[in-house]
């Protein structure tokens, strides 16, 4: 049989600290969420003045493709954590109430939609490297058009 151990979320710091972690890590994503729509913005703006060059369609199609998968990554990241920041919420509220075992349960709620978030931050953080793999590559190729002393 499992036992459920509810002193962990109740009669500790657990709750607090978590909440804490969570609105940073929430704050986190956030910040990188606005980045990214930034440098979007960005470079819509840069393309139509004319002042961002592609070498051919694939290269453009590469930096597009990897935008979308960002957004879409990031999207998810934030949502997972919204939820699992209203189900820390809840966690509090039923805990006040005395309601132990539905408060563990939503604090397991949010510890998965965290874990789950994280899982896909890292995976996001992951495509960015790729991008900026792609740019000092690019980079690099320019190495020749500059006098190095």
């Amino acid at each position: 049989m499992m036992s459920y151990n509810y002193e962990v979320i109740a009669n500790t710091t657990t709750l607090g600290t978590m909440f804490f972690a969570s609105t940073i890590f929430i704050t986190l994503v956030i910040t990188r969420y606005a980045t990214l729509a930034k440098l979007i913005r960005d470079s819509r703006t840069e393309i139509e003045k004319g002042g961002l060059k592609f070498k051919n369609p694939e290269e453009f199609l590469f930096h597009l493709s990897h935008y979308e998968k960002r957004l879409r990554l990031l999207k998810a990241t934030l949502y997972l954590s919204l939820w699992g920041g209203v189900e820390l919420c809840l966690s509090f509220l039923f805990v006040l109430v005395n309601y132990n075992f539905i408060a563990l349960v939503f604090f397991v709620l949010h510890v998965i939609f965290i874990l789950l978030s994280l899982i896909i931050l890292v995976y996001e953080l992951a495509v960015s490297f790729e991008a900026l793999a792609e740019h000092l590559d690019i980079l690099k190729s320019w190495k020749d058009k500059f006098k190095l002393e």
